[in-house]
């Protein structure tokens, strides 16, 4: 009889006791962080006016944030920005960005031809030419 009352407190037990462990925080890695390179200000500048709205985690727009997240981008590994700006530079090149459905209702979302320049240059990874 007494072994039968010990079970429901041992087990009583046990979970308090599991209850009260704490899992572990997760820190993010500085070194991580420290490998994505820094988006210019002038590109920055231009992802956060013309691109941001569509490519960011809290976006609405579900196939745009699904093909580029800039929240996500600095916080992946270079070799997967180095891919992503590949993409990124190949869609301006063709024109495809932004799209022609978006500019009919927001025209003033259309990139200007300096905008255009600054996001290429910096996708594909070429070095501003000193002027």
């Amino acid at each position: 009889m007494k072994k039968l009352s010990l079970l429901p407190m041992a087990v009583l037990i046990g979970l308090l006791f599991f209850q009260g462990t704490q899992k572990p925080e997760v820190v993010p890695d500085p070194v991580f962080h420290a490998m994505a390179p820094d988006m210019p200000a002038d590109v920055k500048a231009v992802v956060e006016q013309k691109c941001y709205g569509c490519h960011n985690a809290n976006s609405k727009n579900e196939k745009g944030k699904a093909k580029l997240d800039w929240d996500a981008f600095e916080a992946t590994k270079k070799s997967k920005q180095m891919a992503t700006k590949g993409k990124i530079a190949e869609v301006l090149e063709k024109g495809d960005m932004p799209p022609a459905k978006f500019l009919e209702n927001k025209p003033e979302g259309k990139l200007s031809e300096a905008e255009l320049a600054t996001l290429m240059q910096w996708s594909s990874g070429k070095k501003k030419s000193a002027n």
